[in-house]
């Protein structure tokens, strides 16, 4: 049996469309969880108590969760299921607010250019600029992500 191929292929990407994710809510267990995998319990995503007397008033999540959400919630809307290869990069990833327990989330995302691979030539490439944003409309975090995906078969 092959493989799924919900996603669209790299010819069916136009420059300049828009995607969006559905939202989620962001809870205090998956601060903690990520802070287990990693290995990073700093005071600012652990200690309740410190963050309180902080400019954050509180717990905030890591960047890096930030980033791995913002991904998750773009393959969740299936736009390159079974045909995305690989990520090749995030570029000029940048934090503008903290995340927060408690926050929904959602990404927003654009095609922003695409080009046929040059080593791969059944494969294409595409930069999309890419922002996770929260309920009050605060950028999160933003930056571009460059991804293969593969083209359309013959």
């Amino acid at each position: 049996m092959g493989r799924m191929m919900l996603g669209r292929y790299f010819e069916d990407f136009v420059v300049g469309e828009k995607l969006t994710s559905a939202g989620r809510t962001i809870g205090e267990n998956t601060i903690d969880l990520f802070a287990g995998l990693t290995g990073d319990f700093s005071d600012v995503h652990m200690d309740a108590e410190v963050m309180k007397q902080t400019e954050f008033g509180g717990r905030i999540g890591h960047g890096i969760l930030a980033l791995g959400i913002m991904q998750g919630l773009m393959w969740q809307t299936n736009y390159n299921l079974g045909t995305a290869v690989a990520t090749l990069g995030w570029d000029k990833v940048k934090l503008s607010a903290p995340l927060r327990a408690g926050d929904t989330v959602r990404a927003y995302w654009a095609i922003e250019s695409k080009r046929e691979s040059r080593s791969r030539p059944h494969m294409g490439i595409l930069m999309e600029g890419c922002r996770l944003v929260n309920r009050r409309s605060e950028i999160v975090l933003s930056g571009e992500h460059v991804l293969m995906v593969r083209r359309r078969p013959a």
